[in-house]
């Protein structure tokens, strides 16, 4: 049998449709998946333009989709924490082999080798097809009353961990955050920072007539146009230009910590230097998501607001893919595609 799948053709440089075979029978510790929605990001569109990326071995096509909601449909043996039915979460990054210390000890997202293999992107193939096999540990349980939402749960768990990284690394009791960008990665990250407590302002480049901005404010949230004269105790930069970046650095109040999430080129700018030692400043970089994360982004996302949540998607057809992929932005960040509905 076989199955649809939406993915690179690395022969011919191309985005496109392919038919491709159905996965087997899960195996020992292995899980039999029904995908129901895929979600795209800027990583795609990377892919799609060939910045970066690679094929499963000894093939020429990857299968698009690392954010996924999936349904098991059959556990194998050993498995006995889910059964069919159950909603999952895939985790993207999978340990290199032979682990590093970093992937010896669960934290998959600090591999020290880069040999890793990444769902979707690097190496082994996504979700953007009908059904797909994993290994039970690389799966993470969503509770049904999330399904409108967790496609949500991986962008979150990018989040979860940059936030974290934040708070352990600043010095006081941090009051204020400061998110550069207003996309999913941008809003959740607000909605992250509110729920331990910070004052959040989010400065993006939409006008601020954008519904975005409106989104924010009705959500309860200040947003600006940037440029901002703001400076904050945590500063999160999620807009992508390596302007954005720049401009977060000297946001930092005294003591302030900065994670940068979306730098997209390695543009040359002026660097706050003095600024950053008489200040006691931290900047850090943070990419990807471990295990304990992805479980986070699960718990925080039935606490946020659910109305803020709905608004980011923007759901799809499966065969919409060249205009959510190479097409241009919407209102709604996050294009969702229905692969299957839920049964």
């Amino acid at each position: 049998m076989r199955m649809r799948a939406v993915g690179l053709d690395f022969a011919n440089r191309r985005l496109g449709e392919r038919m491709v075979p159905e996965p087997p029978w899960p195996g020992d510790g292995e899980v039999l998946l029904r995908v129901r929605y895929v979600g795209v990001c800027g990583t795609d569109r990377f892919l799609a333009f060939w910045e970066f990326g690679a094929p499963p071995p000894d093939s020429d096509f990857l299968i698009l989709g690392h954010e996924a909601l999936c349904e098991v449909v059959e556990a194998g043996r050993g498995v006995a924490n889910l059964a069919p039915g159950d909603l999952v979460v895939p985790i993207v990054r999978r340990p290199c082999q032979p682990p590093c210390a970093s992937c010896a000890r669960g934290r998959r997202d600090l591999c020290l080798t880069g040999r890793y293999t990444e769902r979707g992107i690097v190496g082994a193939d996504g979700y953007f097809t009908e059904y797909a096999l994993d290994r039970a540990e690389d799966l993470i349980f969503v509770p049904a009353e999330l399904a409108d939402v967790a496609i949500l749960v991986e962008p979150l768990s990018v989040v979860e961990k940059a936030v974290e990284t934040a708070l352990r690394l600043h010095d006081d009791a941090p009051r204020t955050a400061l998110v550069f960008g207003a996309g999913t990665i941008g809003i959740l990250a607000a909605l992250a920072f509110r729920e331990r407590g910070l004052e959040v302002t989010v400065c993006s480049l939409e006008p601020e007539d954008h519904p975005r901005a409106g989104w924010l404010r009705e959500a309860g949230f200040t947003y600006e146009q940037v440029p901002t004269r703001r400076t904050a105790d945590i500063v999160l930069e999620a807009a992508g230009p390596a302007a954005a970046a720049f401009a977060a650095v000297r946001a930092l109040a005294p003591l302030g910590v900065c994670g940068i999430l979306g730098a997209a080129s390695d543009a040359a700018g002026d660097f706050p230097f003095r600024s950053l030692l008489l200040g006691n400043q931290r900047v850090f970089g943070s990419v990807n998501a471990s295990p304990d994360a992805f479980r986070r982004a699960v718990e925080d996302l039935a606490r946020f607001d659910r109305r803020l949540l709905s608004r980011l998607i923007r759901r799809c057809r499966f065969e919409d893919y060249v205009e959510t992929i190479l097409g241009p932005a919407q209102p709604a960040p996050k294009p969702v595609h229905v692969v299957a509905e839920g049964r």
